[in-house]
């Protein structure tokens, strides 16, 4: 009886720390796909108070995966025919974003959220 009071309250310890230890592999893996630093851009998508940050990331070339991008963004800018620095491949549309909005946190997030979404680059221009 003694083993049964120790060990249940131990199970049940050890599946809470694991269910906690999920989410945030989670976001770890999906912050990863972030390859730029969004640490210095403020609340309205300004990097040091001055300037928006553009940002590029490729999709399956799929209205179904455009559909679901615009859903969190409608202001996705989307390019069939350019690959982008990224390199988006023949298969794949490229997408360009703006962080100069409302909730563009959040937006950015929730795009690298996405499973076909590999990698989200800082867009540069020429």
């Amino acid at each position: 009886m003694l083993t049964i009071k120790f060990l249940l309250p131990l199970c049940l310890c050890l599946v809470l720390l694991t269910a906690n230890r999920c989410p945030k592999e989670a976001d770890e893996s999906i912050l990863a796909k972030i390859a730029f630093d969004y640490s210095a851009i403020d609340e309205k998508g300004l990097r040091g108070g001055e300037v928006a940050v553009d940002y590029e990331f490729c999709i399956p070339a799929r209205d179904a995966a455009l559909e679901e991008v615009l859903k969190i963004d409608s202001e996705v800018r989307v390019m069939q025919k350019s690959k982008g620095r990224i390199g988006c491949t023949e298969d794949q549309w490229l997408c360009i974003n703006s962080t100069h909005s409302a909730g563009w946190k959040e937006k950015l997030y929730r795009i690298a959220s996405l499973e076909y979404v590999k990698r989200i680059q800082e867009t540069v221009y020429e």
